[in-house]
């Protein structure tokens, strides 16, 4: 009898645990169908804002369009053979090659000194802390009307306070030695203080006693940025560099409020081009081609920066 009773002791456990694991699993069914319905209005949204256009690009890429919304016909890949053999979409893909590599150096520079500074204990930091920002929220309309006027030859008093000094800028947006890095200046200038705050941000999320420890040691303060909190930013800094870039990859308005393009094509980028291509020419098709081909372009960089410059995760 005691034999048949711890026999039927194994049966009963079993037979009380099949509910809770059928407890367990629908409860597992539950939470992933709130999160599919959490996640359903977001996945809508893009489908509609980036999957839509996306596809429709694809498909006027497809066709000779010219005029957007004009009657055109199927033509396959010969627009994408017309957009490979223009020099000029090679040309204004280089300078945005150019325009993204040096607008996130400068503005890597620039926030990391003022996000340094920021740290500063005093009254000047405390109040830089709020002004910083100023250039960030200033309309890109405005900004380009400032810099038109301060680097004017005339009366800008940019061009005077190095004229003062012996130093000739002349006309900066019309040479078309100069005009792309001006460009890229007053671009990063208006857009560096976000980069700034996020720095400062991450800066403030670095251990003291690590900083201390470093400093006992007999670190200087360059020695202690590089080996301590560099290391410790990376993430951070991935992440910036790569939204960062995939943004000012797409910068247009600051190029066509300032130059349009010009001098001569020498601020022409590959959105510039797709837009007088698209609204200029009236090549619909070539545009979206070009713009599909730039996408790719872009993709492939994604893919390239976070393949070799992610951080060794822990």
């Amino acid at each position: 009898m005691g034999t048949s009773t711890m026999a039927s002791r194994p049966g009963a456990r079993t037979l009380t645990a099949r509910p809770a694991r059928s407890r367990s699993v629908h409860a597992r069914a539950q939470d992933r169908l709130l999160g599919y319905a959490l996640v359903t209005p977001i996945v809508v949204i893009m489908a509609v804002v980036i999957a839509f256009p996306l596809v429709n690009a694809v498909l006027t890429s497809l066709r000779d369009e010219r005029v957007i919304g004009s009657p055109s016909d199927w033509v396959g890949f010969e627009t994408y053979t017309q957009v490979v053999a223009d020099p000029t979409f090679w040309g204004a893909l280089g300078r945005s090659g150019i325009w993204l590599v040096v607008n996130m150096i400068v503005q890597t520079v620039l926030a990391f000194a003022t996000a340094l500074l920021l740290q500063r204990r005093g009254v000047w930091s405390r109040t830089a802390r709020t002004w910083v920002m100023l250039p960030w929220v200033i309309p890109t309309v405005a900004v380009a009307v400032i810099w038109q006027w301060m680097l004017n030859s005339n009366y800008g008093i940019v061009y005077r306070m190095f004229a003062a000094v012996g130093i000739d800028l002349g006309s900066p947006f019309s040479d078309t030695g100069v005009a792309l890095l001006a460009v890229i200046l007053v671009n990063s200038w208006h857009w560096f203080p976000l980069a700034a705050v996020v720095i400062y941000g991450a800066l403030a999320t670095v251990p003291g006693e690590v900083l201390e420890a470093a400093k006992m040691d007999g670190a200087n303060a360059w020695q202690t940025f590089w080996a301590v909190t560099f290391p410790l930013l990376q993430p951070v800094l991935f992440a910036l560099g790569l939204v960062g870039s995939l943004w000012s990859f797409n910068v247009l308005d600051t190029i066509l409020l300032i130059t349009g393009g010009g001098p001569a094509g020498a601020t022409t980028t590959a959105p510039v081009h797709i837009y007088e291509t698209a609204f200029g020419a009236f090549r619909s098709s070539e545009a979206a081609a070009a713009s599909v081909l730039a996408v790719i372009v872009l993709a492939v960089a994604a893919v390239l920066f976070v393949k070799f410059l992610r951080p060794e995760e822990d």
